[in-house]
C-alpha cells in the first residue's frame, strides 16, 4: 500500500516518522545495555555477539526490533520510490528529522536502504540551500519541494522487492476464535445468557 500513497498529510507524515524515532531510540538503549550488561552470566543463556557477550532474550529482542525498524525503513522508501512527487509533507518531514537516521547509516542492517533515503535528502536539502535562508518559511520550503521533485532522477533510488506481508496462521486457532465469536454472539444477539450456566433465560424482542 505504501506505493500508493497519495498527498500524504503533514500529521501522518510526522507520525510516520515519530514512529521510527521511537524505535530508534529503544534501539539504541537495547543496544547499550547489551554492551554494558556483565560477562558472566549464572546460566548458560549467553551468546558473544560482535565480541560482547550477551543474553539471548536480549539479542532476540534486538532482532526482533531491527525487523520492525527494517520495515519502516522499507514503508518510507516504497512511498520515495514511487511516489516522491505526489508527498511533499513526507520530504518535508525527512528534511527536519534527517538526524534520526544517523545511525543506522553504518549499520549493515539498514545501510542499503538508508542510502535511498538519504539521496532524497541530500538533493532537496541541496535545492534548499540554493534559496535565500531568510525568506524560507514552511510555505517556500513546501513549494521548493515540489519544484524539486519536477528535477527528480528517477533512476537515482536503488529498487528493493515490492513489500509483501502475509498472515500466518497460528496452530489450533480455534482456541482464540471459537470463545470470541461466542462472546460477540452473545453481545450482539437478541437473547439474554446467563454467563453463569449458559443457558438461555430471556427472549427481548424488539
Amino acid at each position: 500500500m505504501s506505493a500508493q500513497f497519495t498527498s500524504l498529510h503533514p500529521y501522518v507524515s510526522q507520525r510516520l516518522l515519530s514512529l521510527f524515532e521511537t524505535l530508534a531510540k529503544k534501539h539504541a538503549r537495547l543496544e547499550t545495555k547489551i554492551r554494558t550488561q556483565p560477562s558472566v552470566s549464572s546460566d548458560n543463556t549467553t551468546i558473544t555477539v560482535n565480541g560482547t557477550t550477551a543474553n539471548t532474550d536480549l539479542i532476540q529482542d534486538l532482532t526482533i526490533l531491527e525487523e520492525v525498524l527494517r520495515m519502516v525503513l522499507e514503508i518510507i522508501n516504497s512511498c520515495l520510490t514511487h511516489r516522491l512527487a505526489h508527498n511533499p509533507n513526507l520530504i518535508y518531514t525527512l528534511l527536519y528529522k534527517k538526524d534520526i537516521f544517523q545511525p543506522f547509516r553504518m549499520h549493515s542492517a539498514f545501510q542499503d536502504i538508508v542510502q535511498n533515503i538519504d539521496s532524497v535528502i541530500n538533493f532537496f536539502s541541496y535545492k534548499l540551500e540554493q534559496k535565500d535562508q531568510s525568506q524560507l518559511g514552511v510555505s517556500q520550503v513546501l513549494s521548493t519541494i515540489q519544484q524539486g521533485t519536477s528535477e527528480w532522477p528517477r533512476d537515482r533510488l536503488r529498487k528493493f522487492p515490492e513489500l509483501k506481508f502475509k498472515y500466518v496462521e497460528e496452530e489450533q486457532p480455534e482456541e482464540f476464535f471459537i470463545p470470541y465469536v461466542w462472546s460477540v454472539v452473545c453481545q450482539s444477539a437478541l437473547l439474554h445468557w446467563n454467563a453463569h450456566t449458559g443457558e438461555q433465560t430471556t427472549i427481548i424482542v424488539c
